[in-house]
């Protein structure tokens, strides 16, 4: 009696042996992250669980996220035993938080035999930070940049135009002695014609001599009114330049 009894605890060992190897497994647990420092709005990041080996299963996962003071901020619960076969990813998660340094941590839990579960449970380490100030400043300054310079250029638009109008008054008002003098051109040229009646020949030449100042007088005054704008303008770019050079 007593050795069919053994036979039987013997058998029963066996049978329970055969069915845990059987339902043995190793599943791992990963949290992704492309850094260790992110700033606020960039930061993301996602839960994978693997099978090393064994069979497929039920899975449940949950993470929570730690401030530097060891309080949970966030809990989260991606799979709540639900079947798995090879691979099993997360959404992907933005949780905002504020400028510190946090502790994600991930763990998973398995319906197998699970030989091994140090690798259940992962861990990371990641610090929020602002953006970065230096940046912040150089677009500032950039900025500020190109606001000077469209002042600067606004106001050389208005200089030159200024310039212009006055010189477009200028030409409007002319010289009373210039006008004084297109006066009297008409004159001396009936006198001329009076004085080609009686004696043609000897005329002509006077009233060729009496017009060809009148041409060289005009090309002078247009010369001066060019050099005038010519001037100007350039007195205006140079002012510009200086107050540029000076800011």
């Amino acid at each position: 009696m007593k050795i069919l009894i053994f036979i039987l605890i013997f058998v029963m060992s066996v049978v329970e042996y055969s069915f845990a190897q059987q339902n043995n497994c190793d599943y791992k647990a990963e949290i992704l992250v492309n850094n260790s420092e992110f700033e606020k709005e960039s930061f993301v990041w996602r839960m994978r669980a693997t099978k090393l080996e064994g069979k497929p299963t039920n899975i449940t996962g949950t993470a929570e996220i730690q401030d530097s003071k060891g309080q949970i901020v966030k809990k989260y619960r991606p799979w709540t035993n639900e079947p798995i076969s090879k691979q099993k990813t997360s959404s992907e998660y933005s949780p905002n938080l504020k400028e510190d340094e946090y502790k994600i941590k991930a763990e998973i839990r398995v319906e197998c035999n699970d030989t091994y579960t140090n690798n259940n449970i992962d861990v990371r380490i990641v610090t929020i930070k602002e953006k970065d100030k230096e940046a912040n400043k150089t677009i500032d300054q950039s900025s500020n940049q190109d606001s000077f310079i469209e002042e600067k250029t606004e106001n050389t638009i208005k200089n030159e135009t200024i310039i212009q109008s006055a010189v477009d008054e200028k030409h409007e008002n002319k010289n009373p002695n210039e006008n004084k003098t297109e006066e009297l051109m008409p004159s001396q040229e009936d006198s001329i014609i009076q004085l080609k009646e009686s004696n043609e020949g000897k005329n002509e030449l006077t009233a060729a001599a009496v017009q060809e100042p009148k041409i060289v007088y005009e090309s002078s005054n247009e010369k001066a009114k060019e050099l005038i704008i010519i001037f100007l303008l350039s007195l205006s770019i140079l002012l510009n330049i200086i107050l540029i050079w000076r800011r």
